[in-house]
């Protein structure tokens, strides 16, 4: 997959050609052939392209994550560059669009968009990441989030 190739993120369903709820054959026919597919800790297939990350849920192996690194350049949320050269700028948008951030464990959980990211908050360039997850993912540890602070 190359890595300038343009992905719109869009909030608690997928990417244009992949949506939560989506089969391995589907996504298969929509971006290719994974470069690679291991199994999680939590049982879950994930398929790797380039620098980007399928899961499928463990139960019913369909599409319940979906995450980016730094090196997808082509990676959009409503025509912001995600992983443009200012982090910070990134980090500003997205927690006013959000409205309500919170942190876990090194991440920020917009909750309102459906997106964690890592590497932004401390500036950490070799850590930068976003994931996508769909409604009800992040809902059990809704009592250990903490609000996020600038």
């Amino acid at each position: 997959m190359d890595v300038n190739a343009e992905f719109e993120l869009i909030p608690y369903s997928g990417i244009i050609s992949v949506t939560f709820g989506m089969s391995p054959a589907q996504v298969e026919s929509a971006l290719g052939a994974p470069d690679s597919t291991t199994q999680s800790h939590l049982g879950q297939r994930v398929e790797y392209r380039s620098f980007m990350n399928i899961a499928y849920s463990s139960t019913d192996e369909l599409v319940n994550h979906i995450g980016f690194g730094r090196q997808m350049v082509g990676v959009k949320y409503k025509g912001l560059k995600i992983f443009d050269d200012s982090t910070l700028a990134t980090l500003q948008a997205l927690i006013a669009e959000d409205g309500s951030p919170y942190t876990y464990l090194g991440f920020i959980v917009l909750m309102k968009l459906g997106f964690t990211l890592t590497g932004f908050h401390d500036n950490d360039r070799s850590q930068l990441a976003i994931t996508m997850f769909p409604r009800g993912a992040w809902d059990a540890r809704i009592p250990k989030l903490k609000q996020f602070q600038m």
